[in-house]
């Protein structure tokens, strides 16, 4: 797939992100995992990551500190948007889930992305 595509899937996926978290919290079905949202959050960012590495040219390592910083920002973004949605609260933790799956999954696919060449 071309970085292009990537870089569209990325828009996409950061904007589906936002979407998600637009949706009040009422709307959710009750199903008792509570103890597995930090698990949601950390795939969910590990996926932004990976998509972040994937639409840049030559990822290298050099990327890591960037889309991090992409990856705290829009995460404090994300938790700040839900805390006006009815329902919906905002958490540090969910954050800190948030920032280290962009780590993890940038890391990950650069790491994957190296190792293949």
């Amino acid at each position: 797939m071309s970085i292009a595509n990537y870089r569209i899937l990325f828009g996409i996926y950061s904007f589906s992100i936002l979407a998600v978290s637009s949706v009040s919290g009422e709307s959710f079905p009750d199903v008792g995992f509570y103890n597995l949202d930090k698990l949601f959050h950390f795939i969910e960012y590990s996926l932004l990551g990976y998509f972040a590495v994937k639409s840049v040219r030559n990822p290298t390592w050099r990327w890591i500190p960037v889309i991090s910083i992409y990856g705290i920002l829009f995460a404090g973004l994300d938790e700040l948007w839900q805390s006006f949605i009815p329902g919906r609260c905002s958490s540090q933790f969910d954050v800190l889930a948030d920032i280290s799956g962009t780590l993890f999954g940038s890391v990950l696919t650069v790491w994957i992305i190296r190792r293949n060449d």
